[in-house]
């Protein structure tokens, strides 16, 4: 029963709204059009912005061994950090003579999980954005081949170390050869020495010859001793050769394996502006125009009937 009662009032009210909404449509309409058109010439008067961007690669000094983390010029986000903080924008104010106001804002960003190194512009003047961030890039090569570059010749200074270590390790050889060769012709002396007091022996046994043998054959024993010893110095000697000569081939791979930073993307500015959007501008204030309309429309109904009704109020006193 209570609904029933209700549902007349909830439908007259509706009603009352569509009334009013039609009595004012003129000024709705007014207010949707003029919103509209003053966005539409407002946003084809504003300058338009163009995007500029332009990425980067930080080279490689040392590639990764295994699952161990390669070794970059320069960590991604340190450079981030240098652009953010405005490292190069001194150079390159004073390079291009841009002022600290004219200067525009770059978004940094590094890509997660790579070595790119992302800058972007939004800007009117799309030349003067695009010279900024080439310039920008120059720096940031001629920093880090300048790093290359050091590191290549402390490596190359490295194969030179131990190139001549190789070499006095070669001298070390030969010279330990021709010891072993002097040793092999004392240690045969000492051999024919006791071959002859062993004759001597079959037919004289006196003490002077049996110490003589002796004495003889201990001698015999520290030359061989002597011997043997020379060549595990030689042995070790050319493991440590081996040894050099793996390294030297494994700096030789990394200065191979070395990469240069690199611009993976070079300046562009885009082909359409990003700002503004007419379209969209348009859209937006149409809509709010329609929501403003209506409030006013509602606000003159309501304030015409509390004029009507101050006034009837008037006459009954």
């Amino acid at each position: 029963m209570n609904q029933e009662q209700y549902q007349p009032e909830d439908e007259i009210d509706l009603m009352d709204y569509v009334k009013v909404i039609l009595k004012r449509k003129r000024l709705i309409l007014a207010i949707f059009l003029g919103a509209a058109i003053v966005a539409g010439i407002f946003s084809f008067l504003m300058p338009k912005v163009y995007k500029i961007d332009t990425a980067l690669e930080v080279g490689i000094i040392e590639k990764a061994m295994g699952t161990a983390p390669g070794q970059l010029v320069e960590s991604p986000t340190q450079l981030v950090g240098k652009i953010d903080s405005d490292v190069y924008g001194i150079k390159v104010r004073e390079k291009l003579n841009v002022s600290q106001i004219e200067y525009p804002k770059i978004k940094v960003e590094n890509p997660k999980d790579t070595n790119l190194v992302k800058m972007t512009i939004e800007s009117a003047d799309s030349e003067k954005a695009k010279n900024i961030l080439e310039e920008i890039n120059t720096l940031i090569l001629i920093e880090h081949q300048e790093k290359i570059k050091a590191e290549k010749e402390l490596l190359e200074k490295n194969i030179e170390l131990f190139k001549n270590n190789i070499e006095v390790s070669g001298k070390d050889i030969e010279r330990i050869k021709i010891k072993i060769s002097s040793l092999e012709i004392e240690r045969k002396t000492l051999e024919d020495k006791i071959d002859a007091l062993q004759k001597v022996l079959l037919y004289e046994q006196t003490p002077g010859t049996q110490f003589a043998l002796f004495d003889t054959k201990e001698k015999l024993e520290q030359k061989i001793q002597e011997i043997e010893t020379r060549y595990l110095e030689i042995n070790s000697l050319e493991a440590q050769i081996n040894s050099l000569k793996n390294q030297i081939d494994n700096l030789k791979k990394q200065i191979e394996d070395i990469e240069p930073t690199k611009i993976v993307k070079s300046p562009i500015i885009s082909e359409e502006p990003i700002k503004p959007r007419p379209l969209l501008n348009i859209v937006i204030a149409a809509i709010l125009g329609l929501f403003i309309g209506v409030f006013l429309a509602f606000f003159k109904e309501w304030w015409e009937k509390s004029k009507i009704k101050l006034k009837t109020l008037d006459k009954g006193f």
